[in-house]
């Protein structure tokens, strides 16, 4: 094996065996100081296109694109461990990705199902379609913000293909860097206890307004937030009727610090901006997608996938199976430690208060962003009623 001019270390994650750079010691350290980038704590996310690709595409063999790919562990693992992945575009713009890319395939076997490429992510793909061929799935996993390479990688898909967009500038997302949501995606965040489903909603919405102009139809089905990345995968159409249907779905979603109140519009209608049930004044985030983020029967069907091999598949399961729980036709949650803030006393059991509210009607369900979050289309009232009900039975058990 040719000296790389760094330190390698041999790992396995899922069924693939590959080199990576050596990682140092601890948690503290930056994926992007490493020789070639990779990131050992992302393996859920590598799970879970693994598995979402085997549950969508089941049936067929298909073309694959790994666009930023860095050591290369994604592509190996999509072709490892689906029947579905008969060829994969492996590519790294950085030369020693590149190299390290070669090898890693080599001592898998897999030369002759993969072809490995050291050029500009946007260039490769801007290629499809002329030069090369479009792919079923084209995967978007940078560090940062995906938000540079998503036209070309939604342009790179075949009709009925998917684009998976991973982001990592959380801080940007979730309210905390709003100047910087506004340059990379347009959008105005929000800092809100559901922040993170709103910074799903942003990428989402950034995703469906970006390749709309093309006259192309980008619909989430699959999205799911995780540590320190959200993730969101969309099936691509062409046609400009079908991109006008998608956009009907980007809006603004806007909250009530007082009384908790959240509430979505068409992009059309301008954000709320007074609250409609205390008369407060509502902060509000967008354009973003107000839609459903994940479809309910996709989202069971990779959790069944999973299960198929649990032990691959050890740190996904609990993620997978909060998915296909969730009701996505909700929007936002509310945490039971916010709850306890506005009502007073002490938080209850998410799980409680979800039993009684569907006991009285209301639709309820737990959140995988997370798990003290309890989403709901109960009002206020019967959110306080319920909560201290519950509160009042704990205090009585003592």
């Amino acid at each position: 094996m040719p000296e790389p001019g760094y330190e390698l270390e041999l790992r396995r994650e899922g069924m693939a065996i590959f080199y990576s750079p050596k990682i140092p010691e601890g948690r503290s350290f930056a994926p992007t100081s490493l020789p070639v980038f990779f990131n050992p704590f992302s393996k859920p996310n590598r799970d879970v296109t693994v598995l979402f690709l085997a549950a969508w595409f089941k049936g067929l063999k298909i073309r694959a694109c790994d666009a930023l790919a860095g050591v290369g562990v994604r592509s190996i693992r999509m072709l490892l461990e689906t029947d579905v992945v008969g060829e994969v575009t492996v590519n790294d713009v950085s030369t020693r990705a590149y190299e390290l890319i070669k090898l890693n395939m080599e001592i898998n076997k897999l030369g002759e199902f993969v072809e490995v490429t050291c050029m500009d992510a946007n260039e490769l793909l801007a290629e499809c379609g002329r030069e090369r061929p479009r792919y079923h799935y084209v995967d978007i996993d940078p560090a940062g913000s995906p938000a540079p390479f998503i036209e070309n990688g939604v342009r790179g898909c075949r009709r009925g293909g998917v684009m998976g967009a991973t982001a990592t500038d959380m801080p940007a997302l979730v309210g905390a860097k709003p100047e910087s949501c506004l340059r990379k995606y347009d959008a105005k965040p929000l800092k809100a206890p559901f922040s993170k489903e709103i910074a799903l909603r942003i990428l989402a919405g950034f995703i469906v307004r970006s390749v709309a102009r093309l006259g192309i139809a980008a619909k989430p089905i699959l999205s799911f937030s995780k540590d320190h990345y959200i993730r969101v995968f969309a099936v691509v159409e062409r046609g400009r009727r079908l991109a006008n249907e998608v956009l009907r779905s980007i809006g603004w979603i806007s909250y009530c610090p007082s009384c908790l109140a959240i509430r979505s519009v068409s992009r059309f209608d301008g954000p709320i901006m007074a609250c409609e049930s205390c008369g407060g004044r509502m902060d509000y985030a967008g354009p973003a997608w107000i839609g459903e983020l994940t479809s309910q029967e996709l989202a069971e069907r990779v959790y069944q996938k999973a299960l198929e091999s649990p032990e691959l598949y050890r740190e996904s399961l609990k993620l997978l199976d909060g998915l296909r729980r969730e009701d996505h036709g909700l929007l936002g949650y509310h945490p039971v430690n916010h709850l306890a803030r506005i009502f007073g006393g002490s938080p209850v059991k998410p799980s409680m208060l979800i039993e009684k509210l569907r006991e009285l009607g209301y639709r309820a369900s737990t959140t995988h962003i997370d798990p003290s979050g309890v989403k709901t289309n109960a009002p206020l009232e019967a959110l306080r009623s319920v909560f201290e009900e519950l509160r009042a039975k704990k205090l009585g058990s003592f």
